[in-house]
């Protein structure tokens, strides 16, 4: 007869602070979660599955591949642990990846205990995506943006020059993929301004009570969803994951 034992609490394996934010990192059974001193995850990293993405949220971003199916240039705003770039880097062997972070500790956190690599594919740059998006020489098929403090993005990022900003640095066919929290009591003030500087916008629910990511383009060239559709399977088939089942979340935004 088994006994039942309780689940192990979680603990702080690790906290620092920089410039007035308190990073930290919290383990309980086989998962690590990036904190900024508070109750909010984030970023989740399993321990047992180092290749699963946990969040909801981010496999819902992956239906930007919907729209660009084999990027070579992709540009994130916001570590968090890595999640992401970490699972790009892995399905494509040959994307070239850049990371804009402005927290050095975040930058620390995720190669120390979320298992980021370090190769030549993906390069980190410490500093603040407002002042050096302008500088950037590269163009992007794909853009994620997902940038956030403690409870919300900083209000630079959701300003339209700097949405305008990011669509100069598309490719021809690129997109913007963003995750957006409807808790913050702005999120149709935010979605106009994505509606207003881009020429196509979609969005998909990842879940009830949070985040609902948008999908833009600055180009005109439509994909109906039966295309849509066709690409999900190929997608799940190729990746593992089940884009056509989030495919069905995809909608246009009028």
């Amino acid at each position: 007869m088994k006994i039942l034992q309780r689940s192990r609490p979680e603990r702080l394996i690790w906290e620092n602070k920089n410039s007035g934010v308190t990073v930290q990192v919290w383990e309980k059974e086989d998962r690590r979660e990036l904190r900024f001193g508070n109750h909010i995850m984030q970023s989740v990293f399993s321990t047992v599955k180092p290749d699963y993405l946990v969040l909801p949220y981010t496999r819902f971003m992956l239906l930007g591949l919907l729209f660009c199916t084999e990027p070579k240039t992709v540009l994130h705003l916001g570590l968090g642990g890595g999640s992401l770039p970490r699972w790009l880097h892995k399905e494509f062997p040959h994307i070239q990846q850049t990371i804009i972070e402005q927290n050095s500790a975040v930058i620390d956190a995720a190669r120390r205990f979320f298992e980021f690599p370090l190769d030549k594919r993906l390069s980190v740059m410490q500093a603040d995506a407002t002042q050096i998006i302008t500088k950037l020489k590269l163009k992007y098929d794909l853009i994620f943006l997902d940038a956030y403090g403690e409870y919300g993005p900083p209000e630079e990022v959701t300003r339209t020059d700097f949405l305008q900003n990011l669509s100069n640095c598309l490719n021809t066919g690129g997109w913007l993929v963003g995750n957006l929290w409807t808790i913050t009591g702005n999120f149709m003030e935010r979605r106009e301004q994505w509606k207003s500087t881009f020429t196509q916008l979609f969005q998909a629910r990842a879940n009830q009570k949070g985040n609902i990511i948008l999908f833009a383009s600055p180009n005109s060239k439509v994909l109906d969803m039966r295309t849509f559709q066709e690409i999900s399977k190929n997608l799940h088939k190729r990746h593992k994951v089940d884009f056509h089942k989030m495919w069905r979340k995809l909608e246009v935004v009028i």
